[in-house]
């Protein structure tokens, strides 16, 4: 995977500001003086609200974000990612990676995987002193 260039983030982001204002528009309230206050220049509290929307549908919308990349994290879990792949998808180390998503079925799977010494765990074989 490759990183996105300047123009690609550029355009990345004027087409999540373009959604968020459209989600924005449907958060705020859509009284009658709202509707009449966008057919005129909009004062300072109206562009406030307006501002103030764009943040409660940004935040809902990192929120949202956030869900689908858990889920790619674990569904990438689940055709054989391990924490390296996770990371590296992510921009982060192994160890990041681990820390932001504890609960995988990554350790899970790999305990499974792990061969157990012929005693057992914790078997240590004949000591002779």
């Amino acid at each position: 995977m490759r990183d996105l260039t300047p123009d690609e983030r550029q355009e990345l982001r004027r087409e999540l500001s373009a959604v968020a204002a459209d989600w924005a528009l449907r958060l705020k309230d859509s009284d009658l003086d709202s509707q009449r206050r966008a057919d005129h220049e909009p004062n300072s509290a109206e562009r406030m609200r307006t501002h103030l929307a764009r943040m409660a549908a940004g935040e809902q919308m990192r929120t949202i974000l956030a869900d689908l990349v858990s889920a790619s994290a674990d569904e990438a879990v689940q055709h054989g990612a391990g924490y390296p792949e996770l990371g590296a998808a992510v921009g982060a180390s192994r160890q990041a990676a681990r820390k932001r998503w504890p609960n995988l079925s990554i350790s899970k799977r790999r305990a499974s995987e792990w061969k157990q010494p012929p005693g057992g765990i914790g078997w240590a074989g004949d000591s002779h002193l």
